[in-house]
């Protein structure tokens, strides 16, 4: 099949931001991030009308019976796998599917935003979540897929907590590519050998922390990303008060706030009794955790499939995974990163790619996605791995469970550079609690007081 390419454009854009992780997907890996995209402001061209606002029905307008799917997390990949993409995406929906790549992340964006307003627009794309995507829902450029959620995506098994990533204003405009859940990853031969179990309560937690280190191991692996900071803040800000997460990234809470300074103070404890490991690439920290020398590591259950194959873990035997427990015995929080698909709402393939959305996450071709490309985005997925299945059944325990979108898309760009340079900071030992929430604090109010 002839591989259309979307081609690099004179004027690129300038990406923005600080990377959050890789920018392709292999075999059995999972991209985990949304790759430094532009937050540059999309207008809206001057072309565009009133009746193109108009919400759309998949089901009553005619198809074009093909669709383009612009994609860039596929990118260097052996053209067998996009072909077999391909063909199970025809398969499922019954639309002729085109994965469109490109040859980096920034003539990708470029390629987008300049189509966006037009009719070559690709029908389907991949975008970036959070502010990002919220440019394109302010500015009309994205069609609304509430009713395809709600009749189709829901019920194929896709989380409901997902859909809050890609709502604004009680509307759904994306659905997920990917999604990868943060858990904590753990070697059970030394949770056995220690004579811990799996913590129920977050006090259970620290005294495991304390009995692993008290047996040579170090508890917690800390990754030496630039950008990787956020991980811990997050999770344990979510632990103490999930709406205090959210009031944060949403501007109505203080970083200076009182409970922010308790949970610095917590997580201080935690460094200053040796629980985790100073940062380490994730090489040594996945090499580490499989020789037992660290007991636990906080990342997206995408790392499930590299322990495993790369590093010889077995799954359900020698490594499993936990949900960190609440400080104050509220529901548990899992932190989640989604890359959206959006439909295009100027593309002439714009009603195929609706249509293309009612059978996306058919069983049989998310089930294919899991096999052959390592993404598992719903629980009717025939999931082998049993550690990878029990995250999934982690995240959709509504009644125990709560989901969150990560920091870094839920907080405004400006805001998020900042506070990822403290928060290394502050794991170097190089700023004092103090100091580092004070120069967050600076930041958001300095962002939002703009933005009014």
């Amino acid at each position: 099949m002839k591989r259309k390419i979307l081609a690099m454009l004179l004027c690129l854009v300038t990406v923005a931001g600080t990377v959050a992780g890789c920018g392709n997907v292999g075999a059995n890996t999972t991209d985990n991030s949304n790759d430094s995209a532009t937050e540059e402001q999309i207008t809206v061209s001057d072309s565009t009308t009133e009746e193109e606002n108009v919400e759309n029905d998949a089901t009553t307008e005619e198809t074009t019976g093909k669709v383009e799917f612009a994609n860039d997390k596929l990118m260097n990949l052996d053209l067998s796998v996009i072909e077999g993409y391909e063909e199970a995406a025809k398969k499922a929906t019954g639309i002729d599917v085109t994965i469109v790549t490109s040859p980096d992340t920034a003539s990708y964006q470029t390629s987008i935003q300049q189509s966006i307003h037009e009719e070559s627009a690709p029908g389907l794309f991949t975008w970036w979540g959070g502010y990002q995507l919220q440019t394109l829902v302010e500015n009309g450029l994205v069609e609304d897929l509430t009713e395809v959620w709600k009749n189709y995506i829901t019920p194929a098994g896709v989380a409901e907590g997902v859909a809050e990533a890609f709502t604004y204003d009680g509307k759904i405009y994306a659905a997920p590519y990917n999604v990868n859940y943060n858990m904590i990853l753990y070697n059970k031969e030394v949770f056995k050998n220690v004579g811990v179990e799996e913590p129920q309560t977050f006090d259970e937690f620290l005294d495991a922390c304390e009995k692993i280190k008290a047996a040579g191991i170090t508890p917690i692996a800390f990754k030496n990303d630039s950008w990787a900071g956020f991980i811990w803040f997050q999770a344990l800000i979510a632990s103490y008060e999930p709406q205090l997460f959210q009031d944060l990234c949403d501007g109505t809470a203080s970083y200076t706030d009182e409970r922010v300074v308790e949970v610095m103070n917590i997580w201080q404890g935690m460094i200053d009794k040796g629980y985790f490991t100073q940062p380490i690439a994730i090489t040594d920290m996945e090499k580490m955790i499989a020789t037992g020398e660290i007991a636990m590591m906080l990342e997206p259950n995408k790392e499930i499939a590299t322990l495993v194959n790369n590093y010889g873990m077995v799954s359900g035997e020698t490594l499993d995974a936990f949900v960190l427990p609440s400080m104050n015995g509220g529901k548990k929080i899992i932190f989640f990163e989604t890359v959206p698909i959006c439909v295009a709402k100027a593309s002439t393939d714009k009603e195929s790619a609706l249509k293309a959305l009612e059978n996306w996450y058919d069983p049989e071709f998310q089930t294919y996605i899991y096999q052959n490309i390592g993404m598992a985005n719903t629980s009717k997925v025939e999931i082998t791995d049993p550690t990878y299945k029990r995250t999934l059944e982690y995240a959709s325990d509504e009644e125990n469970i709560g989901l969150m979108l990560r920091f870094y898309e839920n907080t405004p760009g400006d805001i998020r550079d900042v506070v990822l340079n403290e928060l290394m900071r502050f794991e170097l030992g190089d700023g004092t609690i103090d100091e580092v929430l004070n120069t967050m604090e600076k930041a958001a109010q300095d962002y939002w007081q703009s933005a009014e």
